[in-house]
């Protein structure tokens, strides 16, 4: 029996008890679970680290447990292993160690610990297999740091992308944003003798024109935001106006299978902001609305005043203020977000869709937005509800609206 499995194990003498001959003491203090089973495979002793890995102390006195004290094994990939096909039975059956196994213990309570085994086999001199020992190292610290490393990873990799975005100076900017002004003076020109033509051909050429311009420019100046290289021109709005304004165009953008419902409370107060960039704000959200109801659904747009203070509004951002504000509400019935993803969707260029979608700047600028103009952005949703996004702005002339800066147009 020179190359037997006992080669792996531990040799003990045979004329005493299990436990006396390793001794409870041993393993009392370490700092990793160790319990140690016979050769029927039964729970002899452990551990307090052991049975704290568990969640539990099996009371030995009532009767045999089978391998280990755990309530439930399951592999790395979550899939639950029975006793009699783990690799604790293989051990007492093949007779050989298992070393650096990675499982996961399943508590009664449902809580998962991760952990890292070693098993090894136990002989007596006459080479008689006595039970095994085995070692259980808790991962959770480990799985904690590797997650807030791969944070860290991330954080930096969206703080490059964003540095890269900023990258987009004045000058660059203003060349970008001239020769769209040219384009569309050039577009301009041509409409008259397009229109007189009579071609529905040409027409419909040129209306693709148009629009392709037109959301190019707002794409500018959305970046052009993002980068900070524009003076905000700033105006008293009314929001009921810019909805109903915007009414056929939402009608058009989320399509027949969604009703569009306004709900405008009529003493709805002016808020300070650029028109056009609160414009593309709601059509941003609009969009997120449309695309979160694939198969139809009802888009609600209201309006109302509130009184926020600290205590009633507790998750906002630094440049709070109590005080009178306007809030314009954006809500669907539609899918809602996972909180997983809920908790990353002000992160740059983040998204779940797919590559040819969405670079996933879209809620960062609509929330850039928001904070500039000393306003509050509030996300909430119900994955199979449905979603709000209420854009919260000081209500026109009050003392945080006039701290915003920018050139005021009458």
């Amino acid at each position: 029996m020179a190359d037997t499995p006992q080669a792996t194990g531990l040799r003990l003498p045979a004329d005493a008890p299990l436990v006396r001959k390793l001794g409870h003491e041993l393993i009392e203090f370490l700092p990793v679970g160790v319990y140690l089973c016979n050769a029927a495979g039964n729970l002899v002793t452990y551990n307090p680290k052991a049975a704290e890995i568990w969640g539990e102390s099996p009371d030995l006195s009532k009767g045999p447990v089978m391998y280990s004290g755990a309530y439930r094994l399951r592999n790395e990939d979550g899939v639950h292993i029975p006793h009699d096909q783990s690799p604790l039975a293989a051990v007492l059956r093949t007779q050989k160690a298992v070393t650096n196994l990675r499982l996961v213990v399943e508590r009664r309570d449902g809580s998962q610990i991760p952990i890292l085994a070693n098993i090894v086999p136990l002989f007596g001199n006459d080479g008689a297999m006595l039970g095994f020992m085995n070692s259980v190292q808790d991962l959770r610290q480990h799985a904690a740091q590797a997650q807030a490393q791969d944070n860290l990873q991330s954080a930096l990799f969206q703080a490059q992308k964003m540095e890269l975005a900023g990258k987009v100076d004045s000058s660059v900017g203003k060349d970008f944003t001239n020769q769209l002004t040219s384009l569309s003076m050039s577009l301009s020109l041509m409409e008259k003798e397009i229109l007189s033509g009579g071609s529905e051909q040409l027409r419909a050429y040129y209306t693709l024109c148009k629009e392709a311009t037109d959301r190019i420019t707002v794409m500018a100046e959305e970046l052009l935001l993002v980068a900070r290289t524009r003076r905000r021109k700033l105006q008293r709005v009314d929001p009921n106006q810019i909805l109903l304004g915007m009414s056929a165009l939402i009608g058009n953008e989320v399509g027949e299978q969604i009703a569009v419902d306004l709900k405008l409370a009529s003493d709805t107060s002016f808020l300070k902001a650029n028109r056009q960039h609160l414009e593309s704000a709601i059509l941003n959200l609009v969009v997120n609305a449309r695309e979160a109801m694939p198969q139809g659904g009802v888009l609600t747009l209201s309006t109302a005043n509130a009184h926020l203070d600290r205590s009633n509004f507790p998750h906002h951002n630094a440049n709070f203020r109590p005080g009178r504000y306007v809030v314009i509400d954006i809500a669907d019935n539609g899918t809602g977000i996972a909180p997983h993803v809920l908790e990353h969707i002000f992160t740059p260029f983040y998204t779940t869709k797919a590559a040819d979608k969405s670079p996933g700047l879209g809620l960062t600028m609509v929330k850039g937005l928001v904070t500039d103009m000393n306003g509050q952005m509030v996300v909430e949703s119900r994955l199979n509800e449905g979603t709000s996004v209420k854009l919260y702005f000081p209500c026109y002339g009050t003392e945080h609206s006039l701290a915003v800066k920018g050139s005021e147009e009458g």
